[in-house]
C-alpha cells in the first residue's frame, strides 16, 4: 500500500469536467487518465462502430501537425500515450515526466480540441476495422466473446465495439466528427491523475483540454437482461469447441460486491481455481478454462469459458456447469482465504502503477461518485466468510443463463 501518498484533489470545475488526483511522492512520474462520455453504446443503431472510429482518427492529425508530427512531439519528450473505446465511454491515457507536464497537456488538448481527421485516415481506419472484423475468424475464442457479449447485453449495450462491416460502410467522415463535437466535451468527462504533480496546476490544466461545449449526457445504465435461458451456436468444422457462458453479477457500488468477487476467485483465481483444478487438472477435459467478472455502471456479470476438443465437448459444458452451481453449497475457508490474499495482492501491487492507480481513480468516481480508501477495499475483502460467498451465489443464482458455443454441434 503506499505510504507517500500526500495529498487527493477532487473537484468539478465550472464547465462540468470532474478531476480527481493522487499526488504520490516518491513517484518519479505522471498517469493521466481521461474518461470521455463517448462509448459503443452512444453508435447509432445503422452505424455501429463511430465511437471506435473517432477513437481511431483523433490523433491521426490536427489543425496544426500532421499525424507524423504528432507522434514526432509526443516521442520527443518521452510521452507515452494510448486510446481505447468500450461500451461506456473512451479512454485516453498518458505518462510522462513532472517536468515535462505542459507540452504533454498541450499536445494532448491539441488532439481532443482540434483533430482535423483527414478523409484518407477516415477511410483507413474503416479498412483496418474491417480487417479486425474478420480476423476473429482466426480467433474463435475472441468470437464466442463478442457474441456472448451482444447476446447477454442487446445490440445497443452489447455490440463488438469495431462495430459490423455492413454498418461500417455507413459511416463518412461527415459523421466522425459530428460524433466528436457531440460527445467530447468537458461536462460528464472525468480526468485523473496520479503520480509527482501540482493539484491546483494541474485542475487549471485539464479544464482546458476539450473546445467543445454542451451539457452532460445522462447517465444511462445498461438494460437488466431477462432470467431466462439463452443460447447461439456458430457453426465451424473444427477439432476444437469453445463455450462461454453468461449471468448476472452485481455491480462495484453494490454491498455485496467483494463476496462476489471473491467467488469469482475461488472459481478462477489461478491454477488452484477450482475450475482449472476439477475441470481441466482433474478430468483433462480442457485446454484452457476460467471465470471472469465485469462491471457496468449499475449492473454487471461473470463470464465462463472452457476450449476443449469436439467429443469432449458437451461433457465440458455439464462439467462446467456442475463447478458453477456447487459453489453455493461447498465453498471452503481455505479456497475464500487463497482468493482473497490474489485479490488483494493484485490491487495493491497495482499501487506501484501511476498508470494502474489513475485508472482505478477513475472507477472510484464513475462507480461510487467518490475515491475509495485504498485500506477501506482491504478491510471490506478481508471481512469476506466462506458463508459471505455461499450465500451470495446462492441468492445470485447462475441458472439461467446465456450460453454461446463454437463448433461442429450445438450444445445444451
Amino acid at each position: 500500500m503506499p505510504s507517500a501518498v500526500s495529498s487527493q484533489t477532487d473537484v468539478t470545475l465550472s464547465n462540468g469536467l470532474r478531476f480527481v488526483g493522487e499526488r504520490i511522492e516518491r513517484s518519479q512520474g505522471v498517469a493521466l487518465a481521461v474518461r470521455i462520455p463517448a462509448g459503443a453504446k452512444d453508435d447509432p443503431g445503422n452505424k455501429f462502430g463511430l465511437a471506435h472510429l473517432v477513437k481511431e482518427t483523433l490523433s491521426k492529425g490536427t489543425k496544426k501537425h500532421n499525424a507524423r508530427k504528432l507522434s514526432d512531439a509526443f516521442d520527443f519528450y518521452g510521452i507515452r500515450h494510448g486510446e481505447s473505446t468500450g461500451t461506456e465511454s473512451t479512454m485516453v491515457s498518458l505518462r510522462f515526466l513532472p517536468e515535462h507536464l505542459e507540452p504533454a497537456l498541450a499536445l494532448i488538448r491539441e488532439v481532443l480540441s482540434e483533430p482535423a481527421f483527414p478523409a484518407k485516415e477516415c477511410e483507413t481506419a474503416k479498412v483496418q476495422a474491417v480487417q479486425e472484423i474478420k480476423h476473429l475468424d482466426d480467433e474463435p475464442l475472441s468470437k464466442v466473446f463478442v457474441q456472448l457479449k451482444e447476446l447477454y447485453f442487446g445490440s445497443e449495450w452489447g455490440h463488438f465495439e469495431l462495430g459490423a462491416e455492413a454498418s461500417l460502410a455507413e459511416i463518412s467522415r461527415a459523421d466522425i466528427e459530428a460524433f466528436w463535437k457531440a460527445r467530447y466535451i468537458p461536462a460528464g468527462t472525468l480526468v485523473a491523475a496520479a503520480g509527482k504533480f501540482d493539484p491546483d496546476k494541474m485542475a487549471k490544466e485539464v479544464g482546458t483540454l476539450f473546445a467543445n461545449s454542451n451539457d452532460a449526457w445522462p447517465l444511462d445504465t445498461p438494460p437488466v437482461p431477462e432470467r431466462q435461458k439463452v443460447s447461439r451456436h456458430i457453426q465451424k468444422d473444427s477439432e476444437q469447441t469453445q463455450i462461454a457462458l453468461a449471468f448476472p453479477c452485481v455491480p462495484r457500488n453494490h454491498p455485496s460486491f467483494y463476496a462476489a468477487r471473491v467467488a469469482v476467485g475461488v472459481l478462477s483465481g489461478g491454477m488452484s481455481g477450482r475450475l482449472f483444478t476439477e475441470v481441466r487438472e482433474k478430468r483433462a477435459l480442457v485446454y484452457s478454462v476460467g471465470a471472469q467478472a465485469v462491471s457496468l455502471r449499475g449492473t454487471g456479470a461473470v463470464y465462463a469459458y472452457a476450449g476443449t476438443t469436439a467429443p469432449r465437448a458437451a461433457e465440458t459444458l455439464s462439467v462446467l456447469k456442475t463447478e458453477l452451481l456447487r459453489l453455493g453449497q461447498d465453498a471452503t475457508d481455505e479456497e475464500v482465504e487463497r482468493a482473497k490474499i490474489g485479490f488483494k495482492a493484485h490491487m495493491l501491487m497495482d499501487q506501484e502503477s501511476t498508470g494502474a492507480r489513475a485508472r482505478e481513480l477513475l472507477d472510484d468516481v464513475y462507480h461510487e461518485n467518490r475515491i475509495v480508501p485504498v485500506s477501506e477495499v482491504v478491510a471490506k475483502i478481508d471481512a469476506v466468510t466462506a458463508n459471505d460467498v455461499k450465500a451470495y451465489w446462492t441468492s445470485h443464482p447462475v441458472e439461467p443463463y446465456t450460453l454461446v458455443t463454437l463448433g461442429r454441434e450445438a450444445l445444451e
